[in-house]
C-alpha cells in the first residue's frame, strides 16, 4: 500500500468515527430518526469523496464531498449539552449547503472556470459566513435546555436584532440559488459535446437536490409522526444517498468510455480509406470534431493528413479552446491530436496507443504527400521561372536586337537615297536593307514564339485569336469570359492552344480547327479540335509531352483524343486560383 492511500485510510477511519459518533449522540439524546439511513448519508459522501482523492488527487470535489459530510454532521454534535458545543454544531452545520453548490458548479473537473462561477459561490460562501456570526451573536443554548453551558449570547444590539439579522441573512443566502442557476445555465450553454455528455450526471444530481427541498416540508424523521411524512423522510435520505453514487458515475464514467478502445482495436484491424483513421478516433473519444496533425522534422513542421502544412493551436487560442495531445514514438512526437478539452487525458493516450501503428503509416503517408506537394509546387515555380526568363527575352529582343536592326535599316534607306550615290552600291544597299527586314521578320516571330507581347499586354483570348489569325490552317476560337488570369494560367493555356495549332498544320491534314476556351467552377477548360486524320500519341513526340508536364505544373490534367480517321482533341482544365 502506497502512502498516499495510507494517509486516505487513517482519514477514512476519523471521517467513519465522525459519523458514527455523531449519531450516537443523536441516539443518546433521544433524537426520533432512523439513524441507519442517516449515517449511511454521511458514510455514501465520504466513501465518494475517499475515492475521488485515490482516482483523482487534483481534482477538489473529492475534497467538497468529504467537507460536506464533516459539516453536516455538526448538527448531530450539536445535541451534546456540554459547554459551547451546541452553538458550535449549529455554526460548522451552515456551510454544507455551500459545499455541495461548490461540488456542483465544478464537475467533473473541480475547477471553476469563470468569473462568474467563482462570484457567484464566493458569494454563497460569504452568506453563509454572515449567517455565522449572526448564530455566533445570538445563539443562546440555555434556552434550549443547555444548564451546562456556559455561553452569554452578545448584547449587542439586542437579542430581537440579532435574531431579525439572522433572518435576513438565512433570505439571502436562499437568494442566491437563482444565480446558482443561472451559473449552471451558463456553464451548460458554453459546454462542448463531450463535456455536456459529462454534465449529464450533474443534471441528474440537481434533479436529486431539487427533489430533496421540494420534500423538506412533507417529511419528518420522527417515527411517531404520521406514516406518509416519515416514509417522505426516508425517500429524502435515499435520495441524498444517490448524490454522492451519481458523482462515483461521473467519475468512473472516464474508465468506462475506455471499452471504446477495444472497438478501435477491431476497427484497426481492416485496411483504412483515406479519412477513415480520423473518423475512427472521433467516434473512440465521443469528439467529432477531431483534428489529427503529423509532426515532420522531429515536430519542427506538421502537416495534415493530406499533407499541407498546419501548426496545432497554442493553449487558449481560438473562441473555443481546443486540447492539443502530442503523441511521441521512437523518442521523437508522431502526432497531435486535437481535441475537446474535456475529454480525459489518460482516455485520449489509450485510444492513440490502440492505434499507434496506423498513426504512423499515416504520417508516414502525410509525409509522401507534403513532399509530393513539394515536387508539385517546385514545378511550378519552375515553369514560372522559365515563362519569367521567356519575358524577359522577348523584352530584350524587341527592345534591343529588333530596335537595332530598324534603325539600321532606316540608316541603309536614308544612304541609299542621298543624291549622287553610285547605282551598283545603291543596289547592294537595297539587297542589304531586304535581308535585315527578313532579319527583323523572322527575330520578332522568334520573339513571339518564346513569349507574345499580346499575351502578356491583352491577355489569353487576343493572344489565342492572334494565333488563329496567322495560322495556315483555318482556326474558330470561341472564348465564353472576358478579364485577366494569373500569368502562369494565361502561359500554359497560350502554349497548349499553340502547340496544338501548330501539330494541326503539320500533322493533322485537317481542313479546319476549333479553339474553345470557357471558365466554369474555378477551372479554365481549353479545348483544341481538329477534322484531320487523327491517330496522335502522347507518348511518341517531345511537343505533347512537354504541354502535359506544363499542364501538371500548373496542377492541371491534360488528355488527348485522338482515334484514327476521327480527328483530334485536346482537353485541358487548369485551376485558376483568381483574377488579374
Amino acid at each position: 500500500m502506497t502512502r498516499r492511500r495510507c494517509w486516505l485510510t487513517a482519514l477514512g477511519v476519523v471521517l467513519v468515527a465522525w459519523i458514527v459518533g455523531a449519531e450516537w449522540v443523536s441516539i443518546h439524546v433521544g433524537v426520533p430518526e432512523n439513524h441507519f439511513i442517516d449515517a449511511a448519508v454521511g458514510l455514501s459522501f465520504v466513501l465518494a469523496g475517499l475515492v475521488a482523492l485515490d482516482r483523482r488527487p487534483g481534482n477538489a470535489t473529492g475534497v467538497l464531498m468529504i467537507a460536506y459530510a464533516v459539516s453536516a454532521y455538526f448538527g448531530n454534535w450539536s445535541n451534546l449539552n456540554i459547554a459551547a458545543v451546541p452553538m458550535i454544531g449549529m455554526i460548522g452545520a451552515q456551510p454544507s449547503g455551500a459545499f455541495i453548490a461548490h461540488a456542483a458548479l465544478a464537475y467533473p473537473t473541480g475547477r471553476l472556470r469563470t468569473r462568474f462561477e467563482r462570484f457567484v459561490i464566493g458569494l454563497i460562501y460569504g452568506v453563509n459566513a454572515v449567517v455565522c456570526v449572526v448564530i455566533l451573536l445570538a445563539f443562546d443554548p440555555r434556552a434550549d435546555g443547555c444548564t451546562r453551558c456556559a455561553w452569554e449570547p452578545a448584547p449587542f444590539p439586542s437579542r430581537t436584532a440579532v435574531l431579525t439579522s439572522l433572518s435576513l441573512s438565512q433570505r439571502a443566502a436562499f437568494l442566491t440559488v437563482p444565480l446558482f442557476f443561472l451559473a449552471v445555465w451558463l456553464r451548460w450553454r458554453r459546454s462542448t459535446p463531450a463535456e455536456r455528455r459529462d454534465l449529464i450526471p450533474l443534471w441528474i444530481g440537481f434533479a436529486v437536490v431539487g427533489l430533496v427541498y421540494l420534500m423538506d416540508g412533507f417529511a419528518s424523521p420522527d417515527t411517531t409522526a404520521d406514516q406518509f411524512s416519515y416514509l417522505m423522510w426516508e425517500l429524502q435520505s435515499v435520495l441524498q444517498i444517490s448524490l454522492p453514487l451519481i458523482f462515483l458515475w461521473g467519475l468512473l464514467a472516464t474508465r468506462l468510455a475506455r471499452s471504446a478502445v477495444g472497438d478501435l482495436v477491431v476497427a484497426m484491424d481492416r485496411p483504412l480509406l483515406p479519412g477513415e483513421l480520423r473518423a475512427a478516433l472521433a467516434k473512440a473519444l465521443g469528439d467529432p470534431l477531431l483534428r489529427v496533425l503529423y509532426a515532420l522534422d522531429d515536430g519542427d513542421h506538421w502537416v495534415d493528413a493530406d499533407g499541407r502544412p498546419e501548426s496545432p493551436p497554442r493553449p487558449g487560442e481560438g473562441r473555443r479552446a481546443k486540447a492539443v495531445t502530442v503523441i511521441d514514438r521512437a523518442g521523437g512526437p508522431l502526432a497531435a491530436l486535437i481535441h475537446d478539452p474535456a475529454l480525459d487525458a489518460g482516455l485520449v493516450r489509450a485510444v492513440a496507443a490502440a492505434a499507434g501503428i496506423r498513426l504512423e503509416n499515416e504520417r508516414l503517408q502525410a509525409d509522401l504527400r507534403a513532399q509530393l506537394d513539394e515536387v508539385r509546387a517546385s514545378r511550378q515555380r519552375i515553369v514560372e521561372a522559365g515563362d519569367r526568363e521567356r519575358r524577359r527575352v522577348e523584352r530584350n529582343l524587341h527592345d534591343g536586337a529588333q530596335q537595332r536592326l530598324a534603325t539600321l535599316v532606316l540608316s541603309l534607306a536614308m544612304l541609299r537615297d542621298r543624291d549622287g550615290v553610285d547605282p551598283a552600291l545603291a543596289a547592294s544597299i537595297e539587297a542589304t536593307t531586304s535581308d535585315l527586314k527578313q532579319a527583323i521578320a523572322e527575330l520578332r516571330e522568334l520573339a513571339r514564339g518564346i513569349h507574345p507581347a499580346i499575351l502578356t499586354e491583352e491577355g489569353l483570348p487576343a493572344a489565342v485569336e492572334a494565333l488563329a489569325d496567322r495560322s495556315a490552317v483555318p482556326v474558330q476560337v470561341r472564348t465564353d469570359f472576358e478579364g485577366r488570369l494569373s500569368e502562369p494560367v494565361e502561359a500554359v493555356a497560350y502554349f497548349v492552344v499553340a502547340e496544338s495549332i501548330a501539330n494541326v498544320i503539320k500533322y493533322a491534314q485537317a481542313r479546319a480547327a476549333r479553339v474553345e476556351l470557357s471558365r466554369r467552377d474555378g477551372v479554365l477548360l481549353v479545348e483544341v479540335s481538329d477534322d484531320g486524320v487523327g491517330g496522335a500519341d502522347v507518348s511518341h513526340g517531345s511537343g505533347l509531352r512537354g504541354l502535359a508536364d506544363r499542364v501538371a505544373a500548373v496542377r492541371g490534367t491534360f488528355g488527348v483524343q485522338s482515334p484514327p480517321g476521327g480527328g483530334t482533341l485536346v482537353r485541358v482544365e487548369i485551376p485558376v486560383p483568381a483574377e488579374r
